[in-house]
């Protein structure tokens, strides 16, 4: 036990750890900070707004009667928004005294001076109720078309969604909050990616190139060592990416999307999956992909570390599997892992794999290892 903590902390530096702070700040502020600093943005606000008053007033579910009752309200808002725009002389001077006109108005080729008069109302003055009107249209169009299934789709993914509809489970909920998860948790595995690589892959080379490791295997723990290393080295990526959670999850935590949490992923918005977690589930499968991806290129560094002669090789060896997982796996198995765009059992099937030839690798390495010959 005295020889696993020495290695961590032989990995776990306080040289590293202050570059580890300095990466993770300048990566929070180059790939995080919009998402925490200006959530909710723009229309975005009243979306977020619009959510949080149909849980309160519905549920996280929404049935005929109470969508009902939604386009009640919606009516009520219109007739406030013809008072307001006959309360004004030049709408009424240019036949703008109903919302229906308004609405029906072709603003795409208005006269410059209507033109203005619409951008007084949603950008100079900011009327809340106009933009409110524009989210609720949304919603009701969205769930006046909850049962149109699109005509581009697999067979698989045709039945996955006659099956939401059989269970009346329609995205009728504002998709804002689930949008602005999936763009920051997947900024938070990159953070927690790069930070992984930066503090494992040392873990075996510098022994190496000290000759160390030769020295090492000479004594009476010898060889066994090597699994030493690597257990340390899984031990101080877990805590790590711990660590790294806590702190942007608590940064994430300013976003006040808590009430959110019991509504189901497939009732949001342009959100159809192949399961059906709550938007809390859904989280903590997140951060359960996070793990796997962190535990497996924190192993993948030491194996690299063990086979390169030197710091510079280990670089040039990882950057390849570094961004092409970036590129190519990182959106697929973590934010979108059960979106019904990608094959079910991709995520299953990609971790799976990603652990199994990971494992393999370091059992050839042990074996190497225990066959190699000392050179001192």
């Amino acid at each position: 036990m005295r020889v696993l903590w020495n290695e961590m902390k032989k990995i776990l530096t306080w040289k590293m750890l202050v570059l580890l702070i300095f990466i993770n700040s300048v990566l929070y502020f180059l790939l995080i900070e919009f998402y925490i600093e200006n959530f909710p943005n723009g229309s975005g606000i009243y979306s977020y707004e619009m959510g949080i008053e149909m849980i309160e007033k519905y549920g996280t579910t929404m049935d005929e009667e109470e969508f009902f009752d939604f386009k009640k309200a919606y009516a009520n808002q219109v007739e406030e928004a013809t008072q307001y725009l006959q309360s004004r002389e030049e709408f009424v001077e240019v036949g703008l005294d109903t919302y229906e006109e308004f609405l029906a108005y072709d603003w795409w080729n208005a006269p410059q001076e209507i033109d203005e008069l619409r951008s007084d109302v949603f950008i100079n003055e900011k009327v809340d109720l106009f933009w409110e009107l524009q989210e609720r249209e949304s919603l009701i169009r969205f769930y006046e078309g909850r049962e149109t299934i699109p005509h581009v789709l697999s067979e698989k993914k045709r039945q996955r969604f006659e099956e939401l509809i059989a269970q009346e489970k329609f995205g009728v909920y504002p998709e804002v909050v689930m949008m602005n998860f999936k763009s920051f948790i997947a900024n938070v595995a990159i953070a927690i990616l790069f930070s992984v690589v930066l503090v494992i892959s040392p873990t075996i080379v510098k022994d190496r190139t000290r000759q160390v490791v030769a020295i090492q295997y000479t004594t009476r723990k010898g060889r066994n060592l090597f699994k030493t290393k690597f257990l340390a080295g899984s031990n101080a990526t877990f805590i790590l990416i711990t660590a790294l959670l806590i702190v942007y999850f608590s940064l994430y935590s300013l976003n006040n999307t808590s009430m959110y949490f019991d509504v189901r992923v497939n009732t949001f918005i342009a959100n159809e999956s192949w399961f059906d977690p709550t938007f809390f589930q859904f989280i903590l499968l997140c951060v359960a992909g996070i793990y796997i991806i962190g535990l497996v290129f924190g192993l993948l560094s030491m194996v690299f570390s063990s086979l390169v002669p030197n710091m510079v090789s280990l670089i040039g060896i990882q950057i390849p599997f570094v961004v092409g997982f970036l590129l190519i796996g990182l959106y697929p198995l973590v934010p979108h892992m059960i979106s019904i765009w990608n094959p079910k059992w991709l995520a299953l099937i990609a971790y799976s794999v990603m652990i199994l030839l990971t494992l393999v690798g370091a059992i050839m390495l042990w074996k190497r290892e225990k066959k190699m010959d000392i050179v001192l």
